[in-house]
């Protein structure tokens, strides 16, 4: 008699890259879907412009955390303004090269936060994130705040026609290497939902 072994589940991937793990719970349109998030870890930085953001996170991934270490990147890379104010909310400061921003990658899945490689970085923080409910409206091409706006007005426009409430601010997520065509980028505008 042979006894079934519970074997651990290969990691979501996208484009050979592991992402976040995730169950489509119900889909409003083509490109808007309410989604449940499995719990993950990821490495935080706060800047002044994209480029450092992002220098600060690949140096951590590069080894420059507590084990000396490379870790594999993950997508997507989570990017926020600092300051969002809840009239304007799209009218967010990403694409200013220098403007304040938080950026985020999320870390493999084979690490929690307990075995995560502290970062040895002060402008970098570890973060736990809970799993949660969210809304996404998925893009492709360039995100410029004139197209952010736009999706994220879709988005919000088509969470009104539900019962589910925004409880969070915008977050863009992209998936892509910057130098992947546009035509081929995917992009998400995301707000928590409950």
């Amino acid at each position: 008699m042979s006894m079934a072994i519970d074997e651990p589940q290969a990691p979501a991937m996208y484009k050979g890259t592991e992402t976040l793990k995730y169950t489509v719970v119900t889909t409003l349109a083509d490109d808007i879907e309410i989604r449940s998030y499995a719990a993950a870890v990821k490495v935080v930085a706060q800047a002044n412009g994209e480029n450092n953001a992002f220098g600060q996170l690949f140096r951590y991934i590069s080894g420059a955390n507590s084990v000396n270490t490379s870790i594999a990147m993950t997508a997507p890379v989570e990017t926020t303004s600092v300051k969002v104010a809840m009239t304007t909310p799209v009218e967010m400061t990403m694409a200013n090269t220098q403007a304040p921003m938080q950026m985020s990658f999320f870390l493999p899945s084979m690490y929690d936060y307990q075995t995560a490689p502290r970062p040895t970085s002060p402008g970098l923080s570890l973060v736990a994130v809970p799993a949660k409910m969210v809304a996404v409206i998925r893009f492709s091409g360039l995100r410029g705040d004139t197209k952010l706006a736009q999706k994220t007005q879709i988005l919000r426009e088509a969470l009104a026609k539900t019962s589910y409430k925004i409880i969070s601010e915008p977050v863009m997520m992209g998936y892509d290497a910057p130098w992947t065509l546009w035509f081929n980028r995917r992009n998400e505008v995301m707000f928590e939902v409950q």
